[in-house]
């Protein structure tokens, strides 16, 4: 009767399990993103929604992409509207989340006119009026220093048309983001060195703490896995370097 029993017990754990992971196979899942230039341009184009589609190839997850503003994507996210979120920062997380193995290190680095010196550090900031752009994560040893005056715009493009105008004294951005912006302005005047990094911070696929939040998970880092050893992940986002002439 014992072994009966048990058996039965193992039985059914089986069947649940086959039937989340078949879940997680059939289902197509609402994942929430924001544009963030070069990186993600829309819901099919970008190398964050590149190499995201890439995983989930592998992995064999059904996807569709809600885009929205960054906070208002975060927002579907906390209010569980969709099971996750892509890209995400720990920093930025207002809610419990599962995150995928880290794909990307988001530095952010200074960029200042010609002429001027390079600040290699958060403190060399401070005295100085720096231009950020709205919805974007940055260090609260910036945002909240009250040695450090913040001047926010809309876009990279405005902060970098400010500091050319002489109306902030640096700007602090992503290297990928300031580095598209200047190219698509094709203006000049700007002195900066993509080795110094004055702050970085792993980026995650982060999931709903739930158990179809924690397979696919689980499943899309397996996948991530593989794209690094064959270096699929390297070839969607080569790393960055260099400085102004």
């Amino acid at each position: 009767m014992r072994v009966a029993s048990l058996l039965f017990v193992i039985i059914l754990l089986s069947t649940v399990n086959y039937s989340m992971a078949a879940d997680t196979v059939s289902k197509e899942w609402r994942i929430a993103s924001y544009h963030i230039p070069l990186l993600v341009d829309d819901r099919e184009t970008g190398a964050f929604m590149e190499l995201l589609r890439e995983a989930a190839r592998r992995a064999d997850v059904r996807y569709g992409i809600v885009m929205a503003p960054a906070k208002r994507a975060m927002r579907y996210f906390e209010d569980g509207e969709v099971i996750a979120i892509v890209p995400a920062l720990r920093a930025t997380l207002a809610k419990d989340a599962v995150l995928t193995r880290s794909f990307f290190t988001k530095q952010i680095h200074a960029f200042v006119r010609e002429g001027d010196s390079i600040p290699e550090n958060i403190a060399a900031l401070e005295g100085l009026r720096i231009g950020l752009t709205r919805g974007f994560s940055y260090p609260r040893s910036i945002t909240v220093n009250e040695k450090i005056e913040v001047d926010y715009a809309d876009t990279t493009e405005g902060s970098l048309k400010k500091l050319l105008e002489g109306r902030t004294d640096v700007v602090v951005a992503d290297g990928y983001t300031a580095m598209f912006a200047i190219g698509k302005m094709k203006l000049t005047g700007f002195h900066y060195d993509l080795s110094i990094v004055l702050h970085e911070q792993p980026v995650y696929m982060a999931f709903q703490p739930t158990d179809e939040g924690k397979e696919l998970a689980h499943k899309l880092s397996r996948a991530l896995d593989s794209m690094e050893a064959d270096g699929t992940m390297r070839r969607i986002l080569p790393d960055i370097s260099g400085k102004s002439q």
